[in-house]
C-alpha cells in the first residue's frame, strides 16, 4: 500500500508544472503503535495548510491526523492528533507536534489510561511545490 501511494504522489506531482503561486506538497511515513501493538504504517500526503486522515473505526480502531508546516531553517514541524476508538465513539489520546528535518525519523511517545503507551515514529520523505491553480479538489478519488 505505502509503495502504491508514494507511486501515485510521484505520478501526480510529475504532471503538475510549477508555477509562481506554489503550493507545497508533503509525503510523510507514519508507524504509530498502542502499548507496543502497531495501529498503522501509512504513508500520508498533505496539502500545505490542509491535514491529512487516516483511521480505522469500531472497537480497537484509531485515528491519526497530521499537518505539516516548514521552520526558518529548513526543518518540519509535523502537528498531530491521535484519537482511539473503543466502540463508543473516537477519544482523544494527545496532540503532540514534532519538528524534524527531511529524511530523518523523528519519535514521540506518551502514555494513556485508554490505550497505554502510544509511540509515534514519523518521516518527511518528500517536500514539492506545485502549481496551486492545477489541484481541484474533486480530481481526487475520495470526491467520486
Amino acid at each position: 500500500m505505502k509503495n502504491k501511494i508514494a507511486g501515485l504522489f510521484l505520478l501526480v506531482m510529475s504532471l503538475l508544472p510549477v508555477a509562481a503561486q506554489a503550493l507545497s506538497v508533503y509525503q510523510v511515513n507514519a508507524v504509530m503503535t498502542y502499548a507496543g501493538q502497531l495501529k498503522t504504517d501509512t504513508a500520508f500526503v498533505i496539502l500545505e495548510n490542509d491535514t491529512s486522515r487516516f483511521e480505522e473505526h469500531g472497537a480497537g480502531g484509531y485515528s491519526l491526523v497530521l499537518s505539516v508546516n516548514q521552520n526558518a531553517g529548513g526543518s518540519y514541524t509535523v502537528d498531530t492528533e491521535i484519537y482511539a476508538d473503543l466502540g463508543r465513539g473516537q477519544k482523544l489520546l494527545g496532540t503532540p507536534a514534532v519538528t524534524m528535518e527531511k529524511d530523518k525519523p523523528a519519535s514521540v511517545a506518551f502514555d494513556t489510561e485508554l490505550v497505554g503507551r502510544v509511540e509515534l515514529q514519523l518521516t518527511l520523505v518528500k517536500h514539492v511545490d506545485v502549481d496551486g491553480n492545477e489541484l481541484q479538489e474533486c480530481k481526487y478519488v475520495e470526491c467520486e
